[in-house]
């Protein structure tokens, strides 16, 4: 029987998103697997984010920390520790971590994504991609996607939830 091992942070590969230049992709491998989006925003300033109806799709990022506010006051949350302080604000999974990137940073109006250049607020801070491929964590599962969800949501149980995350 295989063991299964859990995601750890500090196992992931990381880069700096950058709304300006999309070279920084260039590093994340088009492959299934896990990744997390880490700012230095405070929640405080995420939960002003305008909801921009012409952007379809995209998360309103906003309601989503007024939605996580029961988690984020029962401790439940990943919130930061320090005024300042980056911290994990959205984890998941995709079947192509490279375009996922792209995604979250440019948005399309028909995927459910972050969109984060849309947002002139976003701009003003840090923002990082943590990504960990399926075939280096788990060789023989192929990008499973029911590993994938597995190990999602254990890696959420086991950290916290991330405040823009909705399910």
């Amino acid at each position: 029987m295989m063991t299964i091992p859990s995601l750890q942070l500090s196992d992931f590969a990381s880069v700096d998103m950058d709304f300006m230049n999309e070279a920084w992709r260039k590093s994340i491998p088009g492959k299934p697997g896990w990744y997390a989006i880490e700012t230095d925003a405070p929640i405080s300033v995420l939960a002003q984010v305008p909801l921009l109806l012409e952007l379809g799709n995209h998360y309103p990022i906003a309601e989503r920390v007024r939605n996580s506010q029961f988690l984020i006051e029962s401790g439940a949350a990943i919130i930061p520790t320090d005024d300042g302080a980056s911290y994990i604000v959205y984890s998941g999974e995709h079947g192509n971590l490279k375009s996922r990137a792209r995604e979250h940073v440019r948005g399309h109006t028909r995927t459910g994504c972050l969109a984060l250049s849309r947002y002139e607020i976003a701009k003003q801070f840090t923002w990082k991609f943590h990504y960990r491929p399926c075939d280096t964590h788990v060789p023989a599962a192929a990008g499973n996607k029911m590993l994938r969800n597995y190990l999602e949501q254990k890696w959420r149980a086991e950290n916290g939830w991330p405040v823009l995350c909705a399910r």
